[in-house]
């Protein structure tokens, strides 16, 4: 059984499609972020990138950055989530809830 601070990693899916090393991160049925390898990119920059946000917050310098694996972006995530969770209110989680609930971003 997870805790209720345990988020998880499930492969994102857009319009029914599945995408290969594309992961939403969930926390309490929200989506809290993404962490995805970016095709296309020269091989001298990292290949990976990482994305953490909550509804009707406004994203800070600290909040995304890349990596140069999964486990690295991974670690980077972790960092940010638990800076964002230490200020969120129930009231901000409530309203996240409704944002995602509504499909507005």
């Amino acid at each position: 059984m997870l805790d209720n601070e345990t988020f998880v990693m499930r492969a994102t899916k857009i319009g029914g499609k599945r995408y290969p090393d594309d992961y939403t991160v969930w926390w309490r049925g929200l989506a809290i972020g993404r962490i995805m390898k970016s095709p296309g990119l020269p091989v001298h920059v990292d290949q990976w990138s990482w994305g953490c946000n909550v509804y009707g917050q406004p994203s800070l310098d600290g909040d995304s950055g890349q990596g140069t694996s999964l486990e690295d972006c991974m670690a980077s995530f972790k960092i940010a989530w638990k800076r964002i969770r230490a200020g969120l209110t129930d009231a901000d989680v409530a309203r996240a809830y409704e944002i995602q609930r509504s499909g507005a971003t």
